[in-house]
């Protein structure tokens, strides 16, 4: 049943304590089925684990009380028998009195409709955003006219709508900005800001001196943390990317001898992060053999970082798998000092460096591995 709830992003601010310290949801959805019915509320905390509660809905009507550090977004549910997915609504919970309102009708696409949500000025505000910029720009118009035309099967009016709602698109991405502008110390500005981390060092300094103008509680928050947490870490990752100096680094191979990236100097190296533990490292194991041996005459040379705790399941993928180019792990798992600097957090990862000791490109897997390759070296004899 978790399983089936959409994961929730954690939202932003922090829980009023001078004015309310607690919240209470009054829930009334009007013709439900009669019967004994359970309605949940889910989730998603700090630390990431999914909290859920529940309580006994009567003739449509239920309660939930509860507390919460922060303002985060939470999905009330029904399950129903029959169907795949549960009825669920969403709304942005505070330390506040809160009521929810709706109608089921099982011809809505989520079972209920005329959803209506009061009392959580984030909530409202977050509506404000993003629904208003959808009606604003017209864009909800354009949507519906497009589900319309699409059971219909009117590929002339879906291709008009699809025209349009480009146009629109324009408008709706205005209006979001001229809001956020407008509204720089609002909780789902900060919100809204944690979804827009910049990809370019320019981009980031820009930011993060928006972020250093807000409210002082505002950035005192979890989520304003986060913000900043992920801003240091892309420019870690802009360190990493493609035509920068790849960071150099030691590891022990399978004899203890330590082996160093800045030893292929003058050559280039495919540095291919992997463990043997790792289904998709294993599948991908053929293609980087395969490329070892049609480039490995034309100057190619291979390096694989293993991720790995244990010694002997290391070296038994190793020769199961027939890798004859050198292997480096230092056995402490996501904890490998290589690994970390190259903010590996995820497996099967890589990085095709040149002589000169730079990133050519990263991520290559399958048949782009070779693609890349044959760019650099030329098509295989």
């Amino acid at each position: 049943m978790l399983i089936q709830i959409v994961l929730l992003l954690p939202f932003l601010g922090f829980a009023q304590k001078e004015k309310n310290d607690r919240y209470v949801i009054h829930g009334q959805i009007d013709s439900v089925p009669k019967g004994k019915q359970y309605v949940y509320l889910s989730s998603v905390v700090r630390n990431q684990e999914l909290h859920t509660d529940s309580v006994l809905m009567k003739d449509g009507k239920f309660t939930f009380r509860g507390r919460v550090d922060e303002p985060c977004i939470v999905n009330i549910y029904i399950n129903v028998p029959g169907r795949k997915y549960p009825v669920t609504m969403k709304l942005f919970l505070e330390n506040a009195k809160i009521n929810l309102h709706a109608t089921w009708d099982k011809s809505a696409r989520e079972y209920v409709k005329n959803l209506k949500i009061t009392g959580s000025k984030v909530h409202r505000e977050n509506e404000d955003l993003f629904e208003g910029a959808m009606k604003r720009s017209g864009r909800d118009k354009i949507r519906e006219a497009y589900m319309e035309a699409e059971k219909r099967r009117d590929t002339v009016q879906m291709r008009a709508l699809t025209s349009a709602n480009v146009k629109a698109l324009e408008v709706y991405t205005k209006d979001i900005s001229d809001w956020v502008v407008a509204n720089p110390n609002s909780f789902v500005t900060l919100q809204y800001k944690s979804m827009i981390i910049p990809p370019d060092e320019a981009g980031l300094d820009k930011f993060e001196a928006e972020l250093d103008q807000m409210d002082p509680v505002l950035r005192s928050s979890y989520l304003a943390q986060t913000i900043y947490a992920d801003i240091n870490e892309q420019r870690s990752r802009l360190k990493i990317a493609p035509g920068t100096m790849a960071i150099d680094f030691e590891q022990p191979d399978k004899d203890g001898k330590l082996v160093r990236l800045s030893d292929y100097r003058g050559k280039y190296i495919f540095v291919d992060f992997w463990a043997s533990w790792c289904v998709p490292c294993r599948a991908e194991n053929p293609h980087v053999l395969k490329a070892y041996n049609d480039f490995h005459e034309k100057g190619l040379e291979v390096l694989s970082v293993s991720v790995d705790e244990k010694r002997e399941a290391w070296l038994k993928a190793v020769e199961q798998d027939h890798l004859p180019w050198t292997q480096v792990s230092d056995l402490k798992g996501w904890e490998n000092s290589a690994s970390r600097s190259y903010l590996i957090k995820a497996i099967p990862a890589n990085f095709l460096i040149d002589p000169s000791g730079k990133i050519i490109s990263s991520g290559l897997r399958g048949d782009n591995l070779h693609k890349e390759l044959e760019r650099v070296f030329g098509n295989v004899n």
